[in-house]
């Protein structure tokens, strides 16, 4: 099940790219 994997994917690296920037 990669659509779940990637839902709980893309908020976590959208939290690391806000962080980062």
């Amino acid at each position: 099940m990669p659509t779940i994997n990637q839902l709980i994917r893309q908020p976590r690296v959208s939290a690391r790219v806000k962080s980062k920037s």
